[in-house]
């Protein structure tokens, strides 16, 4: 299935709030707070539940084909892929997961589009008939744009505020809660990658490569508050690219477009707590130098 043959359209649609039309009130970042080193695994362990048979991963190839890579074994330190090639024309897009098989893609005119991918736990290419649908527009201007999982999309703006945003619409329908495109945090310029983790979890990584763990208590509403902030790992800078299964699973792209895999033990409670002592799992090259989207959904920590 080509993308550009997905020609059907939501109803008309209605354009969601700008940053000229954001709530007044803000609720910035706590202040960082250094935390404990990044290699020690600590006692803090969740309890993880992935999707089966398989948690998918996507990403766009050179010749602009998006690909699917079903993986097996998140909580594992050893891989088990299988990919397939799931749609064409796909270059040129800003992709990111909105769970459950849900992509959104941002085009180069700022539409931002909403994708269904029917068997995102694996199997044949199968799109829901609403996939290409625009349910936003003026989305080209933000620097970072990822989602959480339970509608909730953020934003981040040239001058580092953190917009929210929660789509509450299915099968393409172009619909936003109150308060979307409402200003929940500030200074997250500083950041030179950040990523969701599901259950309102942001990865933020800094300019001295640290990893710090924010949480974001109602990711569903723009009235939410913020815990953490600390550093729970250092030497990130090594990295380009970044992507979540949820639940602690971190998939890591460095410079040469090796894939690596990480599993913060600790998702729920931000402590330094990792799996294998901290080293990361070498799962695979190739990967550059197209975005890491991890299904946030595929993992769930309690």
């Amino acid at each position: 299935m080509s993308r550009f043959t997905l020609t059907k359209r939501a109803r008309p649609m209605r354009r969601h709030a700008t940053l000229s039309a954001v709530a007044a009130t803000a609720f910035a970042v706590l202040a960082p707070a250094l935390g404990p080193a990044a290699d020690a695994e600590a006692a803090s362990t969740a309890t993880v539940t992935c999707a089966s048979p398989s948690v998918p991963i996507y990403h766009v190839d050179a010749i602009a084909q998006l690909r699917r890579w079903s993986y097996t074994n998140p909580l594992e330190i050893t891989p088990g892929w299988a990919q397939q090639q799931i749609g064409d024309g796909w270059g040129g897009l800003n992709v990111f997961s909105g769970g459950s098989g849900v992509l959104y893609a941002i085009d180069s005119s700022g539409n931002l589009n909403w994708y269904k991918d029917q068997n995102y736990g694996g199997g044949v290419q199968s799109w829901d008939p609403a996939s290409a649908s625009v349910i936003g527009t003026g989305w080209g201007g933000f620097t970072s744009v990822f989602a959480g999982g339970q509608g909730d999309i953020y934003a981040i703006d040239s001058a580092g505020a953190l917009h929210w945003y929660g789509y509450t619409g299915t099968n393409g329908v172009s619909s936003w809660a109150p308060n979307s495109g409402a200003v929940i945090g500030t200074g997250w310029n500083g950041f030179t990658n950040v990523f969701a983790g599901g259950q309102g979890i942001i990865y933020a990584v800094d300019g001295s490569g640290n990893i710090r763990w924010y949480q974001y208590s109602d990711p569903t509403s723009s009235t939410g508050t913020w815990a953490g902030g600390g550093t729970i790992g250092a030497g990130w800078n090594a990295f380009t690219q970044f992507g979540s299964t949820g639940g602690g699973i971190i998939f890591a792209r460095d410079a040469s477009g090796n894939l690596w895999w990480y599993r913060d033990m600790d998702p729920l409670g931000g402590s330094s707590s990792w799996a294998n002592g901290g080293n990361g799992i070498n799962e695979g090259t190739g990967w550059g130098p197209s975005q890491i989207v991890a299904d946030v959904n595929g993992c769930t920590a309690s």
